[in-house]
């Protein structure tokens, strides 16, 4: 394959995958919600729906893991966040602090990205990688130096809005109830995804024209 064709891969790979992503993306904050607020209008405290949509959010990550029957950076990355909410539900029965708590599990994940950059391989190719053809070429070592390069710029994009994200949770959490604060949060999650996405091929594309 042509070295120009093989450097558009980011932006390829991205326009096949962002129909799974927003899909992911729905599947994994729709049962949350529909267990937190389920539980409230059942009568239960606000701790205890917290705790259970952090299960239920959990049950979703270990499935995925299991099911992909891979280990890879990404998949330890979502069950380290997983697990870190997790402890944060047990550890305290303050349903703010666990709103917090999580959150800033968020921040941690954004954290990761940025830190994938200078650390071995950007998560961001990590997760394209997931999407890629068995029967894909494997490129060379320019062709490898390219492609990280892209990479290592929608990583450290990715972790930075994540970033941003977490500071916009902050200040929900901070003004309204706990009720609002957590169906709030959970639709900021959209956008911000939508528009990482989005930038994601606006950046493999004019990568792509610059090396054409």
């Amino acid at each position: 394959m042509p070295y120009s064709e093989r450097v558009t891969e980011p932006a390829e790979t991205t326009r096949r995958s962002m129909r799974p992503v927003l899909q992911t993306v729905l599947v994994d904050v729709a049962p949350p919600l529909v267990a937190y607020y389920g539980l409230r209008a059942a009568g239960a405290s606000e701790y205890a729906a917290l705790l259970t949509a952090t299960v239920v959010s959990g049950i979703r990550v270990v499935y995925g893991v299991v099911r992909s029957r891979r280990l890879d950076p990404f998949a330890i990355y979502l069950l380290l966040t997983f697990g870190l909410s997790l402890i944060v539900g047990l550890s305290t029965t303050n349903p703010r602090s666990i709103l917090v708590g999580n959150t800033f599990v968020n921040g941690i994940g954004g954290l990761i990205f940025m830190g994938s950059c200078f650390v071995g391989t950007p998560l961001t190719q990590v997760v394209g990688d997931r999407f890629r053809k068995p029967g894909d070429a494997v490129p060379n070592a320019a062709e490898a130096r390219a492609i990280r390069r892209v990479h290592v710029q929608l990583s450290a994009m990715w972790g930075i809005g994540l970033l941003l994200e977490v500071a916009i949770r902050l200040v929900v959490i901070a003004h309204y109830s706990v009720d609002v604060a957590n169906g709030v949060n959970s639709a900021i999650t959209f956008p911000v995804i939508g528009l990482l996405v989005v930038a994601t091929i606006v950046v493999g594309r004019r990568r792509a024209r610059a090396t054409a």
